[in-house]
C-alpha cells in the first residue's frame, strides 16, 4: 500500500492527474477488500482522490464531457465523507478533522461557494487554535488560506492584511525569511494594497518579494559548492585509503 502512495504521489507532483486519479480508486478499491467500510485508510485514499479530481476540473477546458462542475461535486462528496470518517474516529476537535475542514474550504473556493468557503476555513482555524495554539504552522497555514479568500474572492481585503500579518508573523518565527511560503504572503499583500489604492505600501511588498526571491537564491547556490571548490585527497592518499592491506 505505501508503493501505491508513492506511485499516486508521483503521478500527482508530476501533473500526470489522470493517471494519479486511476491509482487512487485502485488504492480505494483494495482498502475497501482489506477493512472495514468506516476504517480512517478510507478517509486518506478519498482525501487525495478528492485533491486530484479538483485539479482535474480546474485544468479541464470548457465543453468537455467530465465537466468542470461534475468532477468538483465528486469532490466535494469524496471530501465530506473523509470528514465523517475523521470525526468519527476523532472527534470534531481534532488536528486532522481541521485539516479535512481545512480541504472542503479550498475546494469551494474552487465551486465559487464563498461564504461555506469562509466557514469551513473559519472552523479549521479555531480547531487548531484550540489544539496547537495561535503561532503553530497549522494555524498559519490556515490563516492563509483564508487570507486568499477574503482577498482573492471577497473583496474583503483590510480582513485580508490582518490575516496575512499574521500568517507572515508565524512563517517568520518559524522557519525565518526564506521560508517558501512567505511568497503567497508578499504576492497577497502586493494585490491586498493595489486594490486599496496604496501604492506605497503594494511598492513595498513588491520590493520584499525581490529580497525574498534573492534570499532564495542565494540558499540554492549556497547549497551547492561551486566547481573546483571540492576537496580532493591527493592520489596518494586515495591508493592509501582505498588500498592498503587490512590488518588481521
Amino acid at each position: 500500500m505505501n508503493n501505491k502512495y508513492n506511485t499516486i504521489q508521483y503521478e500527482y507532483s508530476s501533473g500526470r492527474f489522470y493517471k494519479a486519479r486511476d491509482h487512487a480508486e485502485r488504492a480505494i478499491r483494495i482498502i475497501e477488500n482489506l477493512v472495514p467500510p468506516e476504517h480512517l485508510l478510507l478517509a486518506s485514499a478519498k482525501r487525495v482522490k478528492a485533491l486530484i479530481l479538483e485539479e482535474i476540473a480546474l485544468d479541464t477546458p470548457a465543453g468537455q464531457d467530465l465537466s468542470e462542475a461534475r468532477l468538483l461535486e465528486e469532490s466535494e462528496a469524496l471530501h465530506r465523507a473523509a470528514l465523517t470518517l475523521s470525526t468519527r474516529a476523532f472527534g470534531e476537535n481534532n488536528v486532522q478533522t481541521a485539516k479535512h475542514y481545512g480541504n472542503l474550504g479550498r475546494l469551494y473556493q474552487s465551486m465559487q461557494k464563498f461564504q461555506d468557503a469562509e466557514t469551513m476555513h473559519l472552523k479549521a482555524i479555531a480547531i487548531k487554535e484550540a489544539l496547537l495554539g495561535s503561532e503553530d504552522y497549522e494555524v498559519g497555514l490556515s490563516i492563509g488560506h483564508l487570507a486568499s479568500l477574503y482577498n482573492y474572492h471577497m473583496n474583503m481585503h483590510a480582513a485580508a492584511e490582518t490575516l496575512y500579518f499574521r500568517s507572515i508573523s508565524i512563517s517568520l518565527k518559524l522557519f525565518g525569511e526564506r521560508y517558501s511560503g512567505l511568497e503567497y504572503d508578499y504576492r497577497g499583500l502586493v494585490h491586498v494594497f493595489t486594490s486599496l489604492k496604496r501604492h506605497d505600501r503594494a511598492e513595498f511588498y513588491n520590493r520584499l518579494l525581490h529580497h525574498w526571491h534573492e534570499l532564495r537564491e542565494q540558499s540554492k547556490a549556497e547549497q551547492q559548492p561551486s566547481i573546483g571548490d571540492e576537496q580532493v585527497p591527493p592520489l596518494d592518499e586515495l591508493k592509501a585509503q582505498f588500498f592498503s592491506p587490512t590488518a588481521d
